[in-house]
């Protein structure tokens, strides 16, 4: 065996030098990298800064004991699957059942034989990979989920003609929070913001439904309602039941001063003036999409001008005990507090201001008109 990266990295935690420097050796003999701590406070060190994939922990340290370490450890969701395997001088049953109870997963004595030290060290490394290789591929997976799905929502910079700015945070690397912006020619964009009901990796899968449904009906000739009832046939074929989405749906035509809104059971958007220098929210009911043949969806027609701006956002953002009609006041006080500031600057600090649950996918999109 090469050291290297990939080699395990075995810590030793021996006060005794002798038993130290055998272990050392035994494990040097088979390929291992090793690294050594005499006493509990220096263990720490080498667990924290290391990140040993296996230790060999004394029982009797100077300044403590190996069994309140391995109790510690399995207290640290970081550590807890770290396989610790104890030793001592000691072959009494009491100790080794002590041991065992606090977490370790094996127990051997001195004097040390390499051939079972080097058998036990082996058979634990393989049960702590077996363990961690659905974990790696799982988080691969939701590598993967994380960028095709980030790759189906477009950037600023990809869009400079949209004249927009969005904050994403997803509390998995995958979430239910969902937004898109679609240029059509002659001055006109749409943009909306998606809630998927739940908060598991499923609600994930399901904006992928949305977009395909978005890019089937989505067209400058249908307006912004039909488009929410073409979208909502389509989704009841295709979601689990006591699945949907909040959605809220806005059409801007530059060129003709108009703004569209069809809002599907969503948060209202919010509109900072720029001549009056006021603050509209335009509250609109509408039930939500993907869950009723017979769906009714808020429709609201606006004047706008240059130096107006409106804001999308997800319920995560202004949600607070269950309420949101204060956390929309407030994020409508931020918002016409910093009508002066470039959209990037007021999202973030927007969002730092009003959001109060941490548990839940935030998404804050705003336009300049």
């Amino acid at each position: 065996m090469t050291a290297n990266s990939t080699t395990p990295l075995i810590l030793i935690v021996e006060d005794d030098v002798i038993s130290s420097l055998t272990l050392q050796r035994i494990l040097a003999s088979s390929g291992y990298r090793t690294t050594t701590a005499v006493h509990v406070a220096e263990a720490w060190r080498r667990i924290h800064d290391q990140c040993p994939d296996m230790i060999l922990l004394d029982v009797g340290l100077p300044d403590g004991n190996g069994f309140d370490v391995c109790k510690a450890m399995r207290n640290v969701p970081t550590l807890s699957r770290v396989p610790i395997m104890f030793i001592s001088a000691s072959d009494d049953v009491t100790a080794k059942v002590r041991g065992l109870d606090a977490g370790g997963v094996d127990y051997i004595s001195k004097p040390l034989v390499g051939a079972e030290v080097l058998a036990r060290i082996r058979t634990h490394l393989r049960s702590r990979n077996a363990y961690e290789a659905p974990a790696q591929l799982q988080v691969e997976h939701m590598r993967e989920l994380t960028v095709a799905q980030q790759n189906t929502m477009p950037k600023p910079a990809d869009l400079p003609q949209a004249r927009f700015e969005v904050e994403l945070k997803q509390q998995l690397a995958a979430g239910g929070d969902f937004y898109d912006v679609i240029p059509f020619g002659e001055g006109v964009v749409d943009y909306l913001v998606a809630d998927a009901s739940g908060h598991s990796l499923g609600a994930s899968y399901w904006t992928a439904a949305l977009k395909a449904l978005l890019g089937a009906y989505a067209s400058p000739v249908i307006d912004p309602i039909d488009i929410l009832c073409a979208v909502n046939t389509g989704l009841r074929r295709v979601l689990p039941n006591g699945a949907f989405f909040t959605l809220i749906y806005a059409r801007l035509d530059r060129d003709n001063h108009r703004l569209s809104l069809a809002n599907a059971g969503h948060p209202p958007a919010i509109m900072t003036l720029g001549q009056t220098r006021e603050t509209a929210i335009i509250r609109q009911e509408g039930d939500v999409i993907g869950a009723f043949s017979d769906a009714e969806f808020g429709v609201a027609e606006l004047t706008v001008h240059p130096g107006d701006r409106f804001f999308l956002y997800s319920d995560g953002v202004v949600e607070s005990n269950g309420q949101t009609l204060t956390g929309v006041n407030r994020l409508a006080t931020a918002c016409r507090s910093r009508m002066g500031m470039p959209l990037a600057e007021v999202l973030p600090a927007a969002i730092v201001e009003v959001a109060t649950v941490t548990t839940d996918d935030v998404v804050l999109l705003g336009v300049d008109v």
